[in-house]
């Protein structure tokens, strides 16, 4: 890595953060989370100690202050200096680190803004006597503004007016553009000469033109001045105030002024196609020219690019196409020498093409990094993220709480029995993911582990949403076992080869022996935890077999009999000459089991319930608000549900201490 960049920024008392420290990637890095989690308030915290090369109007206020403190402090740390040393060299600071076991020593740069709220009033506005030094802990020089202007990021807004920011105008942008074009400043004659020759061909054809002076000079200049004036000041229209004659005669400064003046005369537009004027292009448009900007001047200025909701106006395959072009020009492996870019978002489309080990996930004022060594990802988890990671799991950036599920079923069943027992999952921010395969679901859950952080006692550092994740069981009743016997079997027993002991599915029956079942049942649940029900995530393994299995032995087996047949009838002949009540609702549990289309038995299932408490309200009796009538509805219901189904919907929406039914089975 050749150029500087930021490696670090600590932040005390700055508006939703009291002590917030984060170490950033040389190349890009993608700040996700939901709304008032921090994003725009650490783009702003780099604003106000390094400014804007669009010179953008930063300032402190009372509001900045976090919970009404009177100090706050922006500390930021610039490594990999060497190139540029000479610019900083009174403000550097030479620090000791290690690196591979080795003890070395390196020069940073930091640079703190530092203010206070005095408490008085200055031209009747609150005085925030506010102060840019350098030195760890602010205990170095005053920074001049010299090295300010070279620190200066390219600051792209959310919701920005990039036609505006392409107009032409006085200090446009698309001048400061041009203007650092090496190609232009190696031209600026030629080009002058030109406009000079279009200027004088311009007045001596347009003879409109021409009169229209004349008529200025002399109609009303000449009265508002005295006679004796009128010899020495006429009105000439011109471009740019030049005539090419005149250009070899003008020093450097004088040409710089008449071309910067030539150049903000300019404006840069779309093609007038109708099909391609909306917002979307135009800001595509300006985020060209911008990274033109910083690339060209990137040996003179920091190149630092912060980029707030890019997405604006972009549909989502601009919003990857965008994503992907930012990627080939930030610093990595490939681009040494490139921008490093901070970017915030709320899409999920930008957020799933991001590499994961750019992610830094926001949330009420903190920051959870997912680079190798900050999560329990290892390096095949990573893989698998860059390949399946999609918009529709991106969401996972954004939840207030997560349902991992493993089947279709769930998907479609869960939502509808939220809501049912009075915890509709949209209004707690929950999403719900299905994951791919068995496996897929710890890189997942991984991806909200901190390493060394599984104590209670390391509970401040949890990630802070709550990620319950649903398994099934997988144990087999022996009443679902083919044979000829057994009426409702529909399961082959496979035994293991004699000779290795290998093979089979002997591992997925239940034993026979009641008394051993328990035991059995606990300990499958306890591997199916594969040793992350810790810190945020959770996991609920069925109490038995499967989602649908569980269903109907719980409590809803008249439902799912009506889900699988469309109507009651013949029901009553399912185990009918069963005498024990549990090996009863296994039989009829497994009966449903054997008819089950998962997706279609989901619809029709939510369907039925949905029903169920419509009629309820519909007949109610007098008096009887719908409202009371739903909390029967889903205090009866709760009654009826699986308990780890119960148990993962209160731990979703509130909280683990208040959870009640059956815990997640230890790790």
């Amino acid at each position: 890595m050749e150029l500087v960049y930021l490696d670090k920024i600590k932040i005390k008392n700055f508006r939703i953060f009291r002590e917030f420290e984060l170490s950033l990637n040389a190349g890009l890095n993608v700040l996700v989370g939901q709304n008032n989690s921090g994003k725009t308030s650490l783009i702003d915290a780099i604003r106000f100690v390094l400014g804007t090369n669009s010179h953008d109007r930063t300032y402190i206020s009372e509001s900045d202050f976090h919970d009404s403190t009177q100090h706050l402090s922006i500390e930021l740390r610039f490594t990999n200096i060497d190139k540029q040393a000479h610019r900083f060299v009174e403000h550097l600071t030479h620090e000791g680190y290690e690196e591979g076991g080795v003890k070395k020593r390196r020069s940073v740069l930091y640079i703190s803004l530092i203010a206070q709220n005095t408490g008085r009033e200055k031209r009747g506005y609150p005085y925030i006597k506010t102060e840019i030094k350098s030195g760890q802990d602010a205990n170095g020089l005053s920074v001049e503004s010299e090295i300010r202007d070279f620190l200066a990021t390219t600051y792209l807004k959310p919701l920005r007016d990039a036609e505006s920011e392409l107009s032409s105008g006085r200090a446009s942008r698309l001048a400061q553009i041009l203007n650092s074009s090496q190609e232009i400043k190696n031209d600026v004659k030629a080009i002058l000469k030109v406009v000079g020759d279009a200027n004088s061909e311009l007045i001596k054809d347009e003879k409109s033109i021409a009169n229209a002076a004349l008529k200025i000079r002399y109609e009303y200049l000449y009265n508002l001045i005295f006679k004796d004036d009128q010899d020495s000041l006429g009105a000439h229209i011109n471009i740019a105030g030049i005539k090419s004659d005149q250009v070899d005669d003008l020093s450097e400064p004088e040409q710089r002024r008449h071309l910067r003046t030539v150049l903000e005369s300019l404006s840069l537009t779309l093609t007038e196609d109708r099909y391609i004027q909306g917002l979307g292009y135009h800001n595509i448009l300006f985020m060209a020219a911008e990274l033109l900007l910083l690339e060209q001047e990137k040996d003179k200025e920091f190149p630092l690019l912060l980029i707030e909701e890019p997405e604006a106006h972009l549909h989502p395959q601009l919003q990857m196409k965008l994503l992907k072009f930012i990627n080939s020009k930030v610093t990595s492996s490939t681009v040494p020498d490139g921008v490093q870019c901070i970017l915030t978002t709320h899409s999920p489309n930008i957020s799933s093409k991001a590499d994961p080990s750019e992610v830094i996930m926001m949330n009420s004022g903190r920051a959870w990094p997912l680079r190798e060594g900050e999560t329990k990802l290892d390096g095949s988890d990573y893989s698998y993220l860059r390949k399946f990671l999609d918009a529709t799991k991106a969401n996972v950036f954004f939840a207030k709480g997560l349902l991992f599920v493993e089947g279709d079923g769930e998907n479609i069943l869960l939502p509808t029995i939220a809501k049912l027992l009075g915890r509709p999952l949209e209004d707690y921010g929950i999403s719900v993911v299905k994951y791919d395969n068995s496996g897929s679901w710890k890189r997942f859950a991984r991806l909200f582990l901190r390493p060394g952080k599984d104590n209670e006692a390391e509970s401040k550092d949890w990630y802070p949403v709550n990620v319950a994740v649903l398994r099934d069981l997988d144990l087999w009743p022996q009443c679902a076992k083919s044979a000829d016997y057994n009426e409702y079997g529909f399961v082959d027993f496979k035994a293991p080869n004699p000779v290795t002991g290998s093979g089979g599915n002997e591992s997925y029956w239940e034993n026979d022996n009641p008394g051993t079942l328990k035991t059995q049942i606990d300990d499958r649940k306890s591997s199916h935890a594969e040793g992350l029900n810790v810190q945020c995530v959770e996991v609920f393994v069925s109490d038995r077999w499967t989602l649908e299995f569980c269903l109907a032995r719980y409590g809803l087996f008249e439902d799912c009999y009506k889900a699988v047949n469309g109507s009651l009838d013949g029901i009553d002949t399912i185990a009918a000459g069963e005498t024990d009540d549990e090996k009863k609702l296994d039989i009829q549990a497994t009966y449903i089991q054997s008819k089950v289309s998962k997706t279609d038995f989901a619809y029709k299932l939510a369907e039925i319930l949905e029903s169920s408490l419509q009629a309820e309200i519909q007949n109610k009796a007098a008096g009887v608000s719908s409202e009371d009538i739903r909390a029967q509805f889903a205090d009866e219901l709760r009654t009826r549900l699986p308990p780890y189904i119960v148990s993962a919907l209160d731990y979703l929406t509130i909280g683990r201490d208040a959870a009640n039914g059956v815990e997640a089975v230890s790790a």
